[in-house]
């Protein structure tokens, strides 16, 4: 018979929503949707995709359907906007729900990155 900490650790894995990572381009200017759970599993994907997107007039990331991401998602979002500042390419966040701006809230962020107020979609 299972046991109280296995039983919830089996829950946990099914409830997880999966990371998916959506390329809307509009003419050179592209917005990544992200949803689900982005961490360490999964942040080699996001990576991908920036990178796919390093050509773009604009990258927009938009975080507003995540719901969860970890310091490896804050590692990657911080790779995209030093690859958008190192080819001119305008770059913006926008905003995740509370428990995904929190991080960037603790790691004193919020004010250094380009988060606009609505999205652009």
């Amino acid at each position: 018979m299972a046991t109280t900490d296995e039983a919830r650790a089996g829950a946990a894995r099914r409830l997880r929503e999966p990371f998916a990572v959506d390329d809307l381009a509009s003419g050179e200017d592209h917005t990544l949707v992200l949803s689900g759970e982005l961490d360490v599993a999964v942040a080699q994907q996001l990576e991908t995709a920036i990178i796919s997107c390093a050509d773009a007039a604009a990258l927009t990331l938009d975080l507003s359907q995540l719901s969860f991401m970890d310091s490896t998602g804050l590692r990657v979002i911080l790779l995209a906007d030093s690859l958008c500042k190192a080819r001119r390419i305008v770059f913006a966040l926008i905003p995740g729900p509370r428990q995904v701006q929190r991080i960037f809230e603790m790691a004193g962020l919020l004010g250094q990155l380009p988060f606009e107020m609505e999205s652009a979609i």
